[in-house]
């Protein structure tokens, strides 16, 4: 009776990394980059032997969802200097985008070598060990970036996916309440919560607090309908 609400627990956790992903791939394309693009080129032209003007070239095509002139103009950049994290951090990246996900974790693994300070690797990194269900090692990336940046928007509750994935639930309501303390609007990260202290620990009065707050502040919460008929189950159980 309990697996198929677990089942879907799993997967709006997860939902949070996808959305999340499109929406700042979004946000990112929907900006206007034919300046920093032409400013680069003119970089390019001028310092054909340098670099970091390849880099951030290839970071312009990138973002403007030019993926494969950002692939060509990145390696050229790591073929001019094979020692420029950034550049083996945006093949990673890149690597993603084209579906190789094996190469996109040795390439941004191999920025971390070059540069232990480039620390948003630790949460990219974590994000393709989490596509690739690698979950322990998603789990220890999430948590060094954490260590670094604790109030990092939506850190905690993908850190909660890979927890989840283990059936770590007190672990899992550890991370979200992290989450709605850095973030009280993340309404998924509410949903979630709700879920987990209803389904496996039975607590009546977190499960209704989170539930009902999720669907206060999200109209278009994922089965809205579904959540709306479990609140009132809760709602009608005894306490």
């Amino acid at each position: 009776m309990r697996r198929n609400p677990k089942l879907n627990l799993v997967e709006v956790i997860l939902f949070v990394l996808v959305t999340g992903l499109l929406a700042a791939g979004a946000y990112s394309r929907n900006r206007l980059w034919n300046d920093e693009l032409e400013l680069w080129r003119d970089n390019v032209r001028k310092a054909p032997g340098k670099a970091r003007p390849y880099v951030n070239l290839g970071y312009a095509y990138l973002v403007s969802g030019d993926y494969e002139r950002a692939f060509e103009t990145t390696l050229k950049a790591a073929q001019i200097d094979p020692t420029f994290a950034t550049a083996y951090y945006n093949l990673g990246i890149l690597y993603e985008k084209r579906g190789e996900l094996l190469q996109a974790i040795a390439m941004v693994k191999k920025s971390l070598q070059l540069d232990p300070d480039l620390f948003m690797v630790y949460y990219t990194l974590g994000g393709f060990y989490l596509e690739d269900k690698q979950y322990d090692q998603a789990e220890t990336c999430y948590e060094k970036f954490i260590r670094i940046y604790p109030y990092f928007p939506d850190v905690h509750n993908l850190l909660a996916a890979a927890y989840i994935s283990q059936k770590r639930f007190d672990k899992v309501v550890e991370a979200l309440e992290a989450e709605v303390k850095v973030n009280p609007y993340h309404s998924l990260a509410h949903l979630n919560l709700g879920q987990v202290y209803w389904h496996e620990f039975r607590n009546r009065e977190k499960a209704l607090y989170h539930l009902r707050v999720a669907l206060a502040l999200d109209p278009f919460l994922p089965d809205r309908g579904k959540i709306t008929e479990l609140t009132r189950m809760i709602e009608g159980s005894s306490s």
